[in-house]
């Protein structure tokens, strides 16, 4: 019933035109064959056009069920097309389904952090005592090129987050999810988790090091486990979880700061328990 509230991913990226990829990449093509020249090489402007359409074809609305009455629970993405009050309504209407939070996923609406709809998302949240994750970094496709995850940056929040300073934001990916520059905006969350006391951070698709790097510093204790598992192909979830493990572990986490990370946290939050 809850499906006709969820955004489309083909809808969404139907906006993109291959034309606009190939200039974008052009123009920054010399740049990217610096940063990764292995990447840049293989994945031309065409490659990123072609994986954007697959994406959408393989994952078509960006989520499909609410599961709370099987024992666990998920947050849903709200449509940023529908404008402020259209987000709204679907964030309250999602709200009063069953679903633990929100999510927030920019980049693919092409719209940056602080445009209206997404304020409307986390103000419906704060009122509600519910969590948004905000997807920060790249994409893959389309969203590896600079002008298009832009749109993933979470500095954009600075604004929303001090006239809600009640909501709890989970940043994902430590900010730091790309392809061709992983760890992209990971110093612009961790300069939100000094200063907003409710800004968390999940570890999904980021390498072990930016993990440990930010398990150290402003992000510690308010670290998420995560994988993105299935849509990083090829990732093995419990491979994963070592490598945060190691990650936490070369930070000096107890064993309590551990299980908060990998099941307390999670369950605070969303307000589920693992059984």
């Amino acid at each position: 019933e809850t499906d006709t509230l969820l955004p489309d991913l083909g809808r969404s990226v139907s906006r993109v035109r291959l034309e606009d990829v190939e200039a974008e990449y052009r123009r920054v093509a010399r740049a990217l064959s610096r940063i990764s020249p292995g990447l840049a090489g293989e994945l031309g402007p065409e490659a990123l056009y072609y994986t954007t359409l697959r994406l959408a074809g393989r994952y078509g609305r960006l989520c499909s069920i609410n599961p709370r009455g099987k024992g666990y629970a998920v947050v849903a993405a709200v449509d940023l097309d529908a404008g402020a009050e259209g987000a709204a309504a679907q964030a309250e209407a999602l709200a009063r389904a069953g679903f633990a939070g929100f999510k927030v996923i920019s980049t693919l609406f092409m719209r940056f952090l602080d445009d209206p709809a997404v304020e409307a998302v986390l103000e419906v949240a704060e009122s509600r005592g519910l969590p948004v994750v905000v997807h920060a970094g790249c994409d893959p496709g389309v969203w590896e090129l600079p002008g298009y995850c832009r749109y993933g940056n979470p500095s954009r929040l600075e604004g929303v987050l001090e006239r809600h300073r009640d909501v709890v934001v989970v940043v994902a990916h430590l900010g730091g999810y790309s392809a061709f520059a992983p760890g992209v905006f990971t110093e612009e969350t961790l300069r939100l988790m000094r200063r907003f006391p409710g800004v968390y951070a999940d570890s999904s698709a980021v390498p072990e090091w930016i993990v440990g790097a930010a398990a150290s510093g402003a992000a510690r204790g308010r670290i998420l486990f995560g994988t993105d598992y299935p849509v990083v192909d090829g990732l093995d979830p419990a491979a994963a979880a070592r490598g945060v493990y190691r990650a936490l572990a070369g930070a000096g986490y107890t064993r309590a700061e551990m299980e908060a990370a990998f099941n307390g946290l999670a369950s605070e939050l969303f307000g589920v328990e693992c059984r």
